[in-house]
Parts: C-alpha cells; sequence; structure tokens
C-alpha cells in the first residue's frame, strides 16, 4: 500500500513538473541572443543526458549490491535501470543532434570527443541488453549484466567531462563565459532537470514491479510444469 502511494505521488510530481517545464522551455524563457529559439531544446537535451548518467549510476550501484549479495532484486532494479538509461541517451542523442544541425550545419560531429564517448556509452549498454536476451541462466544473466554494468559507468565521467577538458565543439553551458546562462535559462534548466528526475523514478518503480511480475510468473510455471 506505501508503494503505491509513493507511486502515485510520485507520478503526480512528474507531471506537474513536465508541464511547469515546457511552459517555461517554450513560452517563459525568451529566446538565446545568437541561436535563437533552437536553444529551447537545450532544456529537453541536458535533462535527458542527466537521467541517462543517473539511470546508469543505479545499474552500476545495484549491479555491486548483486554481486556481493546475490539477491536478485537488485539485478531486478539494475535491469530496469539500464533500459530506462538507455532511453534517456537516446532522447538526449536525438535531441542534441536536432539542435546541432542548425548550429554546426550537421547533424553529429565523430571528430568531437564528448559525442563520441557518449555513443560508446550508449554502445555498452545496448550490449548489457543483448547479453542478458542471450544469457542461458538466470545466475550467468545477472553476473554479465553487472560486469557490463561496471564498464558502462567507467564511460560516464568522460562523456560529462570531456568537453571540459578537451574544448572542442560540444558547448560547456554551466562553466564557461561564452555560454552562461540567464538566469530566466537557468531556471528552465533546473525545472527540467527535476521533472525528468521525477519521471525515472516513477519509470523505475513501475519497471521494477513489472521484473518481479514476471519472476512471479516463472515460478508458478515451474510449479505447474513441475
Amino acid at each position: 500500500m506505501l508503494k503505491n502511494k509513493l507511486r502515485i505521488l510520485v507520478s503526480i510530481l512528474a507531471i506537474i513538473f513536465i508541464l511547469i517545464s515546457v511552459y517555461f522551455a517554450l513560452i517563459y524563457t525568451p529566446p538565446h541572443e545568437i541561436m535563437g529559439d533552437v536553444q529551447r531544446i537545450f532544456y529537453f537535451h541536458v535533462a535527458s543526458a542527466w537521467i541517462s548518467y543517473l539511470a546508469f549510476g543505479v545499474t552500476f550501484f545495484a549491479g555491486v549490491m548483486y554481486l556481493k549479495s546475490k539477491d536478485f532484486k537488485w539485478d531486478n532494479i539494475a535491469f530496469s535501470s539500464a533500459e530506462i538509461g538507455i532511453l534517456f541517451c537516446t532522447l538526449g542523442i536525438i535531441t542534441g543532434s536536432l539542435w546541432a544541425r542548425p548550429i554546426w550545419g550537421v547533424f553529429w560531429r565523430w571528430e568531437d570527443i564528448k559525442l563520441f564517448i557518449t555513443f560508446v556509452l550508449w554502445l555498452i549498454f545496448i550490449a548489457y541488453l543483448a547479453l542478458r536476451a542471450n544469457a542461458k541462466s538466470r545466475t550467468s544473466k545477472a553476473n554479465l549484466s553487472a560486469v557490463f554494468g561496471i564498464i558502462g559507468l567507467i564511460c560516464i565521467p568522460f562523456s560529462f567531462g570531456a568537453n571540459r577538458i578537451w574544448q572542442q565543439y560540444h558547448p560547456t553551458i554551466l562553466v564557461s563565459s561564452e555560454g552562461s546562462l540567464q538566469p530566466s535559462m537557468a531556471l528552465s534548466l533546473i525545472i527540467s532537470v527535476i521533472a525528468f528526475t521525477f519521471l525515472y523514478i516513477y519509470i523505475l518503480l513501475v519497471r521494477v514491479d513489472i521484473e518481479k511480475m514476471k519472476e512471479e510468473i516463472d515460478k508458478l510455471k515451474q510449479k505447474v510444469g513441475g
């Protein structure tokens, strides 16, 4: 009962903040003085990227907890969060490409280290799902997933900090004088990040419950078959 109440509360907060973030990003915040209205994609792009890092971080933590405890509940959390991370990483790549086309003249720059590492991060977790799908036993599935979740975490600091270290094409919004945000833009970004965070928590709660139901169904099938 408490879990259902928590899920309802999180879903309400997610809806409220998403609606507020859409208003702030598309209406309240003025267009960028140089990039114009295309800058509005930025609020959803950064929020998507943030959630992908958060989700993959949760996958790493839950994977480590599984290796320590061998409790499949941690594997369910890791797997569920990895799926969500891939979804938001994909959204981040798509929204970033939509921003890049009018600003850079191309959808993608392979020579940009941040973009390249982010793509590698995305591929690692696609491989994560492929490994799970082809693993023969529940235990081997969980073990392989935990290892790949740990490997994936290594890419996150490089993906996050690449543009701060190498300063290539990808803009560094929060720490550079060229990319500093107006107060209204910073507020819109914060609200979008909060909205996407609540959305992530809600999807994770639902996704973990689905995995639990799948396990219960599998156990019933084994009993009936036995």
